[in-house]
């Protein structure tokens, strides 16, 4: 192999093994979400779905 394709080689396998680990630290580091934030998060996403719709049927008798 050249020094071209073992370089690269090289790279990719330190691309693939260090967001391996850095996925890893981060699960370990990060929260779990409480049930409370989790179903105040789904109800934050729920308004933004109604809001959405109901703008959507306005535009569509708009035209």
């Amino acid at each position: 192999m050249t020094a071209p394709a073992i370089a690269l080689m090289i790279l990719t396998i330190l691309l693939v093994w260090g967001g391996l680990v850095a996925s890893v630290v981060l699960l370990q580091v990060l929260s779990v979400p409480s049930d409370e934030e989790t179903k105040a998060a789904q109800e934050a996403i729920e308004v933004q779905l109604a809001l959405r719709d109901q703008k959507e049927r306005y535009e569509a008798y708009r035209i």
